[in-house]
């Protein structure tokens, strides 16, 4: 038997049954999507398939981590100017490490102000629309820019808020730079006072001394796991203003898969910098 079928409703995975000197049987999911089971010598043929189908879920959900973190978001198709994304109307952005945004430019030469609004369609996909007399492409990246950063305001304050309890982490308040300050303030002595989505250029997040941090406004085009490990690096500068051992331990603790959320930002995050 040198291979497993399994199943997850319509999907399919081969598992290769590698077989090695070992005590415990296990799975490993390679870079190139391949899926390895090691196997003790002289195990059943019988027990492995059994330990496969008893495992099927963890091993979808391992493949479909890998595929996320492996995955190119941003097509080549992309017109670029300078280096830089030009936004027409009918092209697709990236929202959740997903192509599933489209976008949308009305030219309208009466139009005073300009509208954004966004609608959710029934397959998923969203339709960002910008209506206005202006088709200069620094002011339509403003646009696209200002919808993002307030996406990224709403993921950081929900992720903050969920990975903050889980660290054990207690803040003063959560407090989105530029929206309404909220009057109620818990005190405690770690806390982080204020969180800022901004152009951050070179940097998806920031942590400065006065615990203050800052997460770039193209946070919400990336993959969801790719963003909540950006959350967690800098929520653990408030326990560790370094990058010691101890501060990737903290991070560990949390995300024990770190280490492929940070390989994967090292190999597709400059490609954002097109937006």
């Amino acid at each position: 038997m040198s291979q497993i079928r399994i199943q997850q409703g319509s999907q399919k995975l081969d598992v290769n049954i590698v077989i090695a000197d070992c005590r415990c049987i296990g799975f490993h999911v390679n870079e190139d999507l391949s899926i390895d089971m090691i196997v003790p010598m002289g195990m059943s043929s019988s027990m492995v398939e059994r330990y496969a189908r008893m495992k099927e879920a963890e091993i979808f959900e391992a493949y479909e981590k890998k595929k996320i973190h492996n995955h190119q978001a941003l097509p080549v198709t992309l017109d670029l100017e300078d280096g830089r994304t030009l936004y027409r109307s009918g092209q697709k952005l990236p929202y959740l490490g997903q192509m599933n945004m489209n976008l949308r430019i009305k030219l309208l030469a009466r139009e005073k102000d300009t509208s954004l609004y966004e609608e959710r369609l029934p397959d998923g996909e969203r339709v960002l629309t910008i209506r206005t007399a202006n088709d200069d492409q620094s002011f339509l990246r403003y646009c696209v820019m200002r919808y993002y950063r307030k996406c990224a305001g709403e993921i950081v304050r929900g992720k903050a808020s969920l990975f903050g309890k889980r660290m054990q982490l207690t803040y003063n308040h959560i407090q989105i730079t530029g929206e309404r300050v909220s009057r109620r303030r818990r005190f405690a002595g770690l806390a982080s006072r204020n969180i800022a989505i901004r152009n951050q250029t070179t940097l998806w997040g920031s942590c400065n001394s006065k615990r203050n941090l800052k997460f770039d406004w193209k946070l919400a085009m990336l993959p969801i796991e790719i963003i909540e490990y950006i959350i967690v690096h800098e929520l653990a500068h408030l326990k560790k203003m370094n990058h010691s051992a101890a501060f990737w331990a903290e991070i560990e603790k949390i995300m024990p898969e770190y280490r492929e959320c940070r390989a994967w930002l090292d190999k597709h995050g400059k490609e954002y910098e097109m937006f």
